[in-house]
């Protein structure tokens, strides 16, 4: 240690001096466990996303399944000659379905009046259809045919409609008599 003396500098150092403190248990414990809760707390937060991810996966996976669907057609309340556009449109206007699910749309023209609509699809959908007499499935059959892109409804038919979901995106379907108004889509995820 170096003193003072007057104008004389004592240059005598002790060892004790020079020798590393060390740290008190206590300070360790603390710098340990801190950073020990540190690195725990790293690892809970990659397990939680990596947990979180696969089990989000698991959830949001549903397999291939029958996907039945009713659709109505229904009316805006305006005057479409005024306005120049069709009142009519679809309910429900969105349909979602997996990919690789089979869809059936029972489709039911419910018109109070004679007025013809259609189910029509582009490329690359096709269905089949089965066309009844009646306000039901259950009722006689009118048609039958496969592999089609429209089929045509009159007042109180209903048809039947079923086709697998094999690309996944965003379809449109259609009236071909009342577009644009009567417009829906298919959501195919995945």
């Amino acid at each position: 240690m170096a003193l003072c003396q007057g104008k004389k500098l004592d240059k005598t150092f002790s060892k004790r001096e020079f020798e590393p403190t060390a740290m008190t248990q206590s300070t360790t414990r603390q710098w340990s466990t801190e950073k020990l809760l540190l690195v725990i707390g790293m690892i809970a937060i990659v397990a939680g996303i990596a947990i979180g991810a696969s089990v989000g996966y698991a959830v949001r996976y549903e397999a291939p399944t029958t996907r039945t669907f009713y659709l109505f057609n229904s009316s805006l309340n305006f005057d479409e000659e005024l306005w120049g556009v069709s009142h009519d449109t679809f309910a429900p206007d969105r349909i979602t379905v997996n990919k690789a699910d089979k869809v059936v749309i029972i489709y039911r023209n419910i018109e109070d009046q004679n007025e013809d609509h259609t189910f029509t699809m582009d490329a690359p959908y096709k269905f089949d259809a089965v066309v009844h007499v009646g306000r039901n499935e259950t009722t006689p059959v009118v048609s039958s045919a496969p592999d089609l892109t429209s089929v045509n409804l009159h007042q109180n038919q209903t048809a039947v409609i079923s086709f697998t979901a094999s690309w996944g995106g965003v379809f449109q379907y259609r009236c071909i008599y009342h577009y644009p108004t009567m417009t829906g889509y298919l959501v195919v995820l995945g």
